[in-house]
């Protein structure tokens, strides 16, 4: 019966059809120069919930981040920190070298910021679950996990 269906015109035709609209469902991605992931994490400022799984001390002050036309600005629980980055649609992110203000850290805010600041050096890649986002480094594994920020 195969034989018969593919052996006629109208098999033929269908098994043509299928094929190119298999392939343009296929072709159909987010370019990587699309700017929708830029303007994904644009639209939101990110408090820090966690590091690497672990939740931040109720008494330090929660770190921040916005990411905004490719610059990236925030608070790491002491000094105000900056950075440019560069987002794909595949979910890379790559953050340039961090800076930060100079103010002198003691305590849980010092060791809040030194954790930060190390997580956020190794991070490679980015998720948007819904209500996260997540910062990973390249073997997938979640450093960072920030939610929107409270206004």
């Amino acid at each position: 019966m195969i034989k018969k269906i593919l052996g006629s015109i109208a098999g033929q035709l269908f098994i043509v059809l299928m094929a190119l609209a298999i392939m343009s469902a296929c072709s159909m991605g987010i370019k990587a120069n699309d700017p929708a992931p830029q303007a994904a994490l644009d639209k939101t400022s990110w408090q820090l919930t966690a590091i690497e799984g672990k939740a931040i001390p109720a008494e330090a002050a929660a770190p921040t981040l916005q990411f905004e036309n490719g610059r990236l600005t925030g608070f790491t629980g002491c000094n105000r920190l900056f950075a440019s980055y560069v987002s794909s649609s595949t979910g890379s992110l790559a953050l340039s070298a961090l800076g930060t203000t100079k103010m002198a850290c003691m305590g849980t805010g010092g060791e809040l910021e030194r954790a930060v600041l190390k997580a956020l050096a190794a991070v490679n890649l980015y998720a948007l679950p819904p209500g996260q986002l997540n910062l990973l480094d390249a073997n997938h594994k979640v450093l960072l996990t920030y939610i929107p920020e409270k206004e």
